[in-house]
């Protein structure tokens, strides 16, 4: 909604200047002035970096409380975050504050869930057959500033909400006779009580020098699972479905050009 109305707005100054333009060429045209609005200039930008779990995110649960998911209890660990996006500079090099605006932003992160601490069968990885992981398409709306007198050297404050894809994520052990059968499994829930459109928010602040940049982002978002819960156990299968609280601190290196 906020992008309609930016270019919106940016349709309207356009008419008005092209109708101006036609106006005025029927006289005497007026000597031409400098604009002070510096015109925004299109970016580009790429990024790689670590997404940490914060709170219950990076807690492992009991093997008698795995139901607890809804609670953010999942075990992940340290994973990976990469992000591309265009961008629209608004800034004036002689202006200490600036508009930062990224219209599109396209982010995938993925956290392995590995509940070694456990013992037993959990210590092995290869049941950890799906890790937890989603695509994130997003925005970006801020301030920027110009840190001077340091040449091309600008701090960026921002909020980024996206719409997420959260991706099936797996702990699957079949063997009975090794500890017990186990599945922990998670589908994104589809239908009623699942509601279509999944928003993440991220509050960010960026450094930027040159075409260097440095950033630290909280992500937070709460993607609704359908979830499998077997375990020999327990008398019997358990589904349900519920919100999983992902809290994590995303540092990233990337280029802006």
């Amino acid at each position: 909604m906020k992008s309609r109305i930016i270019i919106s707005a940016l349709l309207i100054v356009l008419c008005s200047s092209i109708s101006a333009q036609f106006v005025g060429d029927g006289g005497s045209k007026p000597a031409s002035t400098p604009s002070t609005m510096a015109k925004p200039k299109p970016s580009f930008t790429i990024k790689y970096g670590f997404a940490m779990p914060l709170s219950n995110f990076g807690t492992i649960p009991t093997r008698t409380g795995i139901s607890k998911y809804t609670n953010g209890f999942m075990g992940a660990k340290t994973g990976f975050f990469a992000e591309a996006g265009l961008g629209m500079n608004f800034g004036n090099p002689d202006k200490w504050v600036g508009f930062y605006y990224f219209p599109l932003m396209a982010s995938y992160w993925k956290t392995s869930l590995d509940w070694t601490k456990l013992g037993g069968f959990f210590a092995d990885k290869a049941i950890y057959t799906k890790p937890l992981s989603a695509i994130d398409i997003g925005q970006r709306y801020g301030v920027v500033v110009n840190v001077k007198p340091v040449k091309d050297l600008s701090v960026a404050v921002y909020w980024r909400p996206g719409l997420i894809i959260p991706f099936d994520f797996e702990v699957n052990h079949k063997i009975s006779a090794d500890g017990g059968t186990f599945l922990f499994s998670g589908t994104m829930a589809t239908g009623k009580g699942a509601p279509v459109l999944v928003l993440s928010s991220t509050p960010g602040l960026t450094v930027r020098y040159k075409i260097l940049v440095l950033s630290m982002e909280g992500y937070f978002v709460k993607p609704t699972y359908t979830v499998t819960y077997t375990d020999s156990t327990v008398p019997a299968p358990v589904t349900t479905s519920g919100k999983i609280p992902i809290k994590m601190f995303v540092a990233s290196l990337g280029l802006c050009f």
